[in-house]
């Protein structure tokens, strides 16, 4: 009796360190499954909805601001980062990089950027007036101005297939006649969203965004190009008369427009 009173002692105990055993795995087990469900992505999955870019407009208001009359480099210099300016002045040197330079009107000095292309045949130089037509850059505190086109009373270089810089509205089918990165204004309206493969991402988790469009005006359509930066808080439609500010792009004889800037009331 006294030996079967041990065993049944020493069963109890064991089973109570088994059920304590596997009470601490259970623990550890739910704890090690409640970590994992909380790493990893735990927001929304996919793309819900459409992005409110393109030919409604972005929904981003007070972001840019554009100023398509002349406005002087002290008023450019308070505006925000990609806001599109036109300014008129001299360009009085050549900054380091062979490419910046310095930009001066009645109200100071501004660091411009102004590639070979965008000079389309122009030489100019401290004593001639330019206008200048571009975005607002700001790179690590530093400004300047990106130049997507530039006119003035200096001189035109012309050769064959030689880019031109066109300030004023013409018509398409003047347009589809011009060379490869000209610069154009066009007025009519964008009548349609045109699907295409090559779509860009809006951002994370909102999906693409389609960037070509149909525009036209009295003398036929043409193709144009309009990224959600280029938009800058406008929302228009079909009916609504716009000017389109940009390069004739000719690839392998498909003609469109790379659209810098728009606006509308034109």
């Amino acid at each position: 009796m006294h030996i079967e009173n041990m065993l049944i002692y020493l069963g109890g105990v064991l089973m109570k360190k088994y059920m304590s055993f596997n009470a601490c795995c259970l623990v550890i087990f739910i704890s090690a499954g409640n970590v994992f469900a909380q790493s990893g992505f735990t927001g929304q999955q996919g793309f819900s909805g459409q992005p409110e870019f393109g030919f409604t407009g972005p929904s981003q208001t007070g972001t840019f601001v554009q100023s398509f009359s002349v406005i002087t480099a002290s008023e450019a210099r308070n505006l925000p980062h990609d806001s599109w300016v036109v300014l008129t002045g001299n360009i009085v040197n050549m900054l380091p990089g062979g490419r910046q330079y310095t930009f001066r009107d009645a109200t100071g000095d501004i660091a411009v950027d102004i590639g070979p292309k965008e000079w389309r045949g122009l030489s100019v130089d401290m004593s001639d007036k330019v206008d200048i037509y571009g975005e607002i850059k700001f790179h690590r505190g530093l400004f300047h101005i990106k130049v997507h086109a530039i006119s003035g009373t200096g001189r035109v270089n012309r050769f064959p297939g030689q880019p031109v810089t066109v300030t004023a509205p013409i018509t398409i089918n003047e347009a589809v006649n011009l060379p490869h990165d000209s610069w154009v204004v066009l007025r009519g309206n964008i009548v349609s969203s045109l699907f295409s493969g090559h779509t860009r991402p809006v951002g994370p988790g909102r999906g693409h965004v389609n960037n070509n469009y149909l525009f036209r005006d009295a003398s036929g359509e043409i193709l144009v190009d309009i990224g959600p930066k280029e938009w800058r808080g406008l929302s228009i439609g079909v009916s609504d008369n716009v000017e389109i500010y940009g390069e004739i792009k000719n690839n392998r004889g498909q003609i469109h427009v790379k659209v810098h800037a728009i606006r509308t009331g034109a």
